[in-house]
């Protein structure tokens, strides 16, 4: 009759929820959100040295998991979508508002994702950090496709202060993450740094 009930209690939570990953049971119950392919499309590649996040996300306390887990599966969206924004804008093609609009649609999106995941205590100035550069960061794409699209060149729409300001944004990230989880494994810490690394533009 007890594992009839768990039989009845995980087809319900299927049911609900959609299928989880064998990481997910692993780590606490929570839909794993990151992918197992964080390749780029072809003739793209990441600015550093980006690896994907262990799904074991040892030195994480188990009740902030989820919420690492799904924010930095976002982050990794927002790191494509920027990439492919920065390539495109580095290239004398034409159809620079065309790749923002793509590029707003992913970052927006993953946006809205982070700032609806339930904040546990201690992490509020990583999350506001990223968010806040996320911010500047579509400010200074939007801005520098404009100026793409009249004539301006890669390294003039660069000097664009906004993305300065993300820059500056995402180390205070970085040091709030650090500082809050002194104690990743260093597989963990490195891919964590790297997503941070990889979003800046510089």
């Amino acid at each position: 009759m007890f594992k009839l009930r768990i039989f009845y209690c995980c087809l319900a939570s299927l049911l609900v929820l959609g299928p989880l990953t064998d990481e997910a049971h692993a780590q606490g119950n929570y839909q794993n959100w990151y992918p197992r392919d964080i390749s780029l499309p072809a003739g793209h590649n990441y600015p550093c040295a980006l690896t994907a996040m262990p799904a074991n996300l040892e030195g994480v306390p188990a009740a902030d998991r989820a919420f690492i887990n799904h924010v930095y599966a976002m982050l990794l969206q927002c790191v494509q979508a920027k990439t492919l924004m920065v390539d495109s804008l580095r290239t004398d093609s034409a159809g620079f508002n065309q790749v923002y609009s793509s590029y707003y649609a992913k970052t927006t999106q993953a946006r809205q994702k982070i700032l609806a995941e339930p904040l546990p205590a201690g992490l509020q100035g990583f999350r506001d950090g990223v968010i806040n550069a996320l911010d500047q960061q579509i400010l200074f794409f939007g801005k520098a496709a404009r100026a793409r699209a009249n004539g301006k060149s890669f390294q003039e729409v660069m000097a664009f202060s906004e993305g300065r300001n993300a820059s500056s944004l995402l180390i205070g990230a970085w040091s709030a993450m650090s500082a809050r989880y002194p104690s990743l494994s260093p597989a963990v810490s490195d891919s964590a740094y790297h997503h941070l690394c990889a979003l800046d533009l510089f």
